[in-house]
């Protein structure tokens, strides 16, 4: 992308404008085009006249011997023609355009530098992992039977590639009410299942759609299970 994809405008004073109102249509057009060609490269060739107006020679030379062409543009050190007006708004905009990036630049730096620490990245395991941290600091150690549970669980999300759990969704399922023994059943269940739910339901209770669980019994009969 170019520094100075654009340039300022007046229309207002376009129209009032002596050097415009002193041009034919042609030769305000003409004019415009060398005005982009300006903005862009910062100068214009005169050599490269006829070739960026697409008109002889003579009529450029003719153009040139204007009053209205001579406000127009005037030759630098090295010859080239540069209008006064757009080039003093093409060096303000250069500068603001450099100093937006030196600012850009310093806030990267000082972000960089300050040592912050990144925002790690969230994945099932750290969700997963968290959420056993959280446990153990509530006084409510996870077991190696559930942990094993949990964790086939988690792979059953990953290989089916559904949405992360947050830690929050993790705990809310191991709710204190049920026994070890009950939450890693049903984790276990609910990963050969098809990751369906991890919430116990007892005997008799089925939630529509819920085709992971539908009671104590059925975890029970899942022995082959590894843990």
């Amino acid at each position: 992308m170019k520094k100075l994809p654009y340039f300022p405008f007046y229309p207002g004073e376009w129209l009032r404008s002596p050097t415009v109102l002193g041009m034919s249509l042609e030769e305000q057009g003409a004019y415009l085009r060398l005005l982009c060609v300006q903005w862009e490269d910062g100068y214009i060739d005169p050599e490269d006249l006829s070739l960026l107006l697409g008109v002889p020679t003579d009529t450029i030379e003719e153009w040139l011997r204007k009053r209205s062409w001579k406000r127009a543009f005037r030759r630098n050190s090295d010859g080239m023609l540069v209008n006064d007006r757009l080039d003093l708004e093409r060096q303000q905009a250069l500068q603001k355009t450099e100093m937006a990036a030196a600012a850009a630049h310093a806030r990267w730096r000082k972000h960089r530098e300050g040592g912050k620490p990144a925002k790690p990245k969230r994945n099932a395991e750290t969700e997963l992992t968290a959420a056993l941290k959280q446990m153990e600091a509530q006084g409510a150690p996870v077991m190696p039977r559930l942990e094993a549970a949990m964790r086939a669980y988690m792979e059953a999300r990953r290989e089916g590639r559904h949405r992360v759990w947050s830690c929050e969704q993790w705990l809310r399922n191991l709710d204190p009410k049920f026994t070890e023994s009950e939450l890693a059943d049903a984790y276990m269940t609910a990963a050969k299942a098809g990751w369906a739910s991890v919430h116990p339901k007892k005997a008799g209770a089925q939630t529509k759609g819920n085709t992971a669980l539908k009671s104590l019994q059925q975890w029970v009969e899942h022995d082959d299970l590894p843990y």
